[in-house]
């Protein structure tokens, strides 16, 4: 889908429950609610194994992804748009970029890639 049309702050309004069911699901290493928006391409990415061997790793180091962030902006493309916020990890120290990529499939909004580091 071209974002072009859309403000950061509508494309905000779509990105925000997205992007929390990704931090609640990481943060209980909830499988089905972290990935309930992914794409296709998503799944085959981020198996279930793939997610309990990273959420492991980062809760045993930094904790879990707080869910307050601060909205920083959207980079739109010619398909999808990046959201990007400022995150923190509840036992870590400083900021981090939180990256949620979106696009329309099948007529639905979905997750093409999430990242926090």
């Amino acid at each position: 889908m071209n974002f072009s049309g859309k403000s950061d702050e509508e494309i905000a309004s779509i990105a925000n429950p997205i992007w929390e069911c990704l931090v609640q699901g990481s943060n209980e290493n909830d499988y089905g609610k972290f990935s309930r928006h992914f794409s296709r391409e998503s799944f085959k990415a981020m198996p279930e194994e793939e997610l309990k061997r990273q959420t492991e790793a980062t809760h045993h180091v930094m904790g879990l992804v707080s869910p307050d962030r601060e909205f920083i902006g959207c980079i739109r493309r010619e398909s999808g748009v990046t959201v990007l916020w400022k995150c923190r990890f509840t036992n870590g120290k400083g900021e981090r970029l939180g990256q949620l990529t979106l696009d329309e499939e099948d007529g639905e909004f979905k997750a093409f890639a999430a990242f926090v580091g």
